[in-house]
């Protein structure tokens, strides 16, 4: 990685000099300054990014960009997330999106003009001419080239949904929930792999009634009035494979109104694991991801960022836990 020395050594200036045209100080002549800009500009760093690694000034603040903070799943990691970069001097800074591109431009560029030490993004539009590979970004859930990604064994969840609705018995399957989720421009997250793992694993196991009901669902929610529409589309499933615990829960409501019984007459499993949050008098059967555990995962990489290390990808094992609707 380029250092504020090849820099120096490539305009042919010291390193003091540098330093100055950086953060606009003390006189520099015009031609030198030009000169110290350009390799700047061809080496490819932010120059906001290079004062930071010489004067190694921190903020000890991280952003996370969140497409909106309502879902519980992400407000239950927000909690782990503060509580555990508390401890290393870290705070959260939550900017919620609203899954505006412009919203999470603006916050990218907080962190190019050095005002946060480290974001964590999960979008859901297409930005990735926006993301600058070289500053410390983690990306959540979201495939995107040189930015290192921490995400839940996604495809393994949408397995095991399938196998577990098999051994129950179901024979006719739903799965139900937008996984390209992009306001301008959908675009496939890893969130794509529940999905993909579930049909891919029914097939394997010889299943050939499987539908699938893509909506845009927005923070993985889904309006009782839709529900009751796709539940009345395929009036014979017996297996249902919901994207969130959220939507599992608003179509167990719905099937029991239209008089199904479940787990009976129709199987539900949801996806996240925090059904803690819901208070319907009983516990969803759901494929969990550990929000503590990928709290820590994303401390761990920012420490890795801060140190100068290398920051690899992380892919978390997901869980099956029983409840009462399978």
């Amino acid at each position: 990685m380029p250092t504020i020395k090849d820099v120096a050594n490539k305009a042919g200036v010291g390193i003091a000099t540098v330093s100055r045209v950086i953060n606009d100080s003390g006189y520099v002549g015009k031609k030198t300054k030009e000169k110290v800009l350009k390799v700047i500009d061809e080496i490819g760093y932010h120059p906001n990014e290079i004062a930071r690694s010489m004067t190694r000034q921190k903020n000890h603040i991280v952003a996370f960009v969140l497409p909106n903070n309502k879902h519980v799943f992400f407000s239950e990691l927000l909690y782990e997330l503060e509580q555990i970069l508390f401890e290393d001097d870290y705070k959260v800074m939550l900017c919620n999106s609203s899954e505006e591109t412009y919203k999470e431009i603006e916050f990218l560029n907080m962190l190019k003009n050095n005002r946060v030490d480290a974001l964590i993004l999960l979008t859901n539009n297409d930005i990735e001419d926006e993301i600058d590979s070289k500053l410390p970004i983690i990306s959540f859930d979201r495939i995107i080239e040189n930015v290192p990604l921490c995400t839940s064994d996604n495809y393994t969840g949408g397995q095991m949904a399938a196998d577990i609705l098999i051994d129950k018995g179901c024979e006719k399957f739903l799965f139900i929930g937008d996984d390209a989720q992009g306001v301008n421009t959908p675009v496939n997250t890893e969130v794509s792999k529940r999905r993909i793992g579930f049909n891919e694993r029914l097939k394997e196991r010889g299943k050939k009634q499987i539908y699938n009901f893509e909506y845009p669902l927005g923070n993985y929610l889904i309006q009782p009035e839709k529900a009751r529409e796709v539940l009345l589309k395929y009036p014979d499933v017996d297996g249902i494979f919901a994207i969130s615990d959220a939507v599992g829960f608003t179509l167990i409501k719905e099937l029991e109104a239209l008089g199904k019984n479940v787990p009976k007459d129709v199987k539900v499993i949801g996806f996240d694991g925090g059904s803690k949050f819901f208070d319907y008098g009983r516990k969803l059967s759901s494929i969990a991801q550990s929000p503590k555990k990928i709290a820590k995962a994303l401390r761990d990489m920012i420490l890795n960022f801060s140190d100068n290390q290398p920051v690899k990808d992380i892919v978390l094992p997901v869980k099956f836990n029983e409840g009462d609707t399978t």
